[in-house]
């Protein structure tokens, strides 16, 4: 039974919610002046604090503050009948669950007395792995136990041996990055500079001068010397992120380096030797690009000498709980929460997301929820609308036009995932058609693979290759696998 300490120094108040909240299965203890209160709350923790603003020895902002020294874990709901706006943002800055405005709504106290004892009960959480499971399966940020990622561990511990130049493929938001600091930080040469370029931020001239530098004067704006990415590699990494989005012409400048292992600076006459090694990664598919005359053949086989393909996401399920446990691990030092976990609901409900955006979009999805959760604990509520309301689809046949539509949104406002836009939507059609297969066949695989017209064997392969499993014994309806 949850105690709930209510601080009021108006008896009738604290009446009538000792009576509404012992309706409810609590038990109660009531203090009108904050000397009492905290006299209370050192002898007998409770599980909740319900804390007027305006107290007779001190106000309520004042009392918080107190509490908050002392234990960071009890839920604290400010009442107050002058509400203002700057009291609320104080109140949620110094760590209150809620601000309730007076006349309290009972029915209004009591749900949020059960959201926030919810919040706070890590029995509703499902168990993440220790930060000693964690560290087992991570190199720097790179965190996976999948076997894919097991493969392209051993694949890094080879490729740290040597200079040899690197490809890594991958769709965006899937850590290509993240591979290319692993392997140069685990390197000879993991003392000398880690230095990155992004080929789709810059314009064709001025990516030309970042990666080479310029002379003054080599153009307008140009009135001192400057250094390129080449230079400042010199002896380290330099790692071209989203290569295959550079333009013919500079592909060719970058081809004469890597052949020569020289350059020039823009608007200058002196050769000037230098030795990086070079890692490059692109989400297209620099075959095609070859094929279709976008991509220099040449340059593709310089940086293709060994290659390294990142899986989505989708095709890792088991590395989720570890990934929500390293993006946790480091939120809590970065925003000053004591987030301990998520609602099993909620990790229910990422095992069984496409995540198109990756890793990347994992992180996002958890900071925003780190963000806004005012307990120790991940609920549902603070997830985006796409999590909302289901851990299934809902509606298997709207979500084929919400994928369709996501993507071609996604690539139409960032125009380096264009290239990647057909092979997105086929997989993540693929995946809603098969799901919306089993929705309508009732978890019948026998039926859903004649639906779709594949032999059960292949509809098997797909969904383990998209992470989708039968429906739990806690879902509506049974989950029956054969007629």
């Amino acid at each position: 039974m949850s105690l709930i300490l209510i601080v009021d120094d108006e008896e009738k108040i604290c009446w009538a919610l000792e009576q509404s909240l012992r309706e409810e299965g609590y038990a109660t203890v009531a203090a009108s002046n904050a000397r009492d209160a905290l006299d209370l709350i050192g002898k007998t923790p409770p599980d909740l604090v319900l804390l007027d603003f305006k107290l007779p020895d001190m106000d309520g902002m004042e009392v918080l503050k107190k509490i908050r020294e002392s234990n960071r874990t009890i839920p604290v709901i400010l009442m107050t009948a002058h509400g203002k706006v700057q009291t609320a943002i104080q109140a949620m800055q110094y760590g209150a669950y809620d601000y309730l405005i007076k006349p309290l709504d009972l029915h209004g106290v009591r749900r949020v007395v059960k959201e926030a004892l919810r919040s706070m009960n890590q029995d509703q959480g499902v168990t993440l792995p220790s930060p000693e499971a964690l560290e087992r399966f991570q190199i720097g940020n790179l965190v996976g136990k999948s076997p894919k990622m097991q493969e392209i561990y051993k694949l890094i511990g080879l490729l740290t041996m040597s200079d040899t130049t690197v490809l890594i493929k991958g769709e965006s938001g899937a850590g290509k990055e993240l591979v290319a600091k692993a392997i140069h930080f685990n390197s000879s040469r993991s003392s000398r500079p880690f230095v990155a370029i992004n080929c789709t931020a810059l314009q064709d001239t001025l990516l030309e001068s970042e990666l080479f530098g310029y002379e003054k004067g080599a153009f307008t704006g140009a009135a001192s010397r400057t250094v390129g990415k080449f230079d400042l590699a010199h002896g380290g990494t330099l790692f071209f992120d989203e290569v295959g989005d550079m333009s013919p012409a500079l592909q060719g400048k970058v081809l004469r380096v890597l052949q020569e292992k020289n350059f020039y600076r823009v608007g200058g006459r002196e050769s000037i030797s230098v030795d990086a090694r070079i890692i490059a990664a692109t989400h297209r598919d620099l075959e095609v690009e070859v094929r279709e005359g976008r991509f220099r053949e040449d340059l593709y086989y310089r940086l293709n000498v060994v290659s390294v393909n990142i899986p989505p996401l989708r095709e890792r399920g088991e590395d989720i709980p570890y990934l929500v446990s390293h993006f946790l691990m480091r939120m809590r030092g970065e925003l000053g929460r004591d987030i301990t976990g998520v609602e099993d609901k909620v990790m229910d409900a990422f095992m069984k997301y496409p995540w198109p955006g990756n890793v990347r979009e994992l992180e996002n999805v958890l900071r925003r929820a780190a963000v806004l959760t005012r307990g120790s604990f991940i609920s549902m509520e603070y997830l985006p609308e796409a999590f909302q309301g289901r851990s299934r689809l809902s509606d298997p046949f709207a979500e084929l036009d919400q994928v369709i539509q996501k993507i071609f949104l996604q690539s139409a406002s960032d125009e380096s995932q264009g290239g990647s836009l057909f092979s997105s939507a086929i997989q993540q059609v693929e995946r809603s058609l098969i799901l919306a297969a089993l929705e309508y066949s009732k978890w019948n695989q026998v039926k859903a693979s004649k639906l779709l017209g594949i032999n059960r064997g292949t509809l098997r392969k797909k969904m383990i290759e998209y992470n989708i499993t039968p429906l739990g014994p806690e879902d509506e309806h049974s989950a029956p696998t054969d007629d």
